[in-house]
């Protein structure tokens, strides 16, 4: 399970126990982009509105398109868009709720 963050840290608009489909889905609505996953020969591709300059482009060459959408969700979480954080809820215990202790 992860936690979505934003940047700065806000621990009211913490994100708790998502999957990696719902941090995602959260990620991408809050940046209030529509998106669509499309294959092209062999490659998936994450198609979205609102992608400004600079951005990477997010794919995969997996050849099941469940396994090639969860490694771009993956790519997206981890990229944040400069404006969230995904982390594991593990990570999310160690990091603030033991400071909180």
């Amino acid at each position: 399970m992860y936690t979505v963050r934003t940047i700065p840290p806000d621990i009211l608009t913490d994100a708790r126990g998502l999957t990696l489909q719902e941090a995602f889905t959260r990620i991408m609505a809050l940046m209030d982009r529509h998106y669509a996953f499309a294959r092209t020969c062999r490659v998936m591709h994450l198609m979205m509105t609102g992608v400004e300059e600079g951005e990477p482009e997010f794919l995969s060459e997996f050849t099941t398109d469940e396994t090639a959408r969860n490694a771009i969700m993956a790519q997206v979480c981890a990229h944040g868009f400069g404006r969230f954080r995904v982390i594991t809820d593990e990570e999310y215990r160690r990091e603030v709720l033991t400071r909180a202790a």
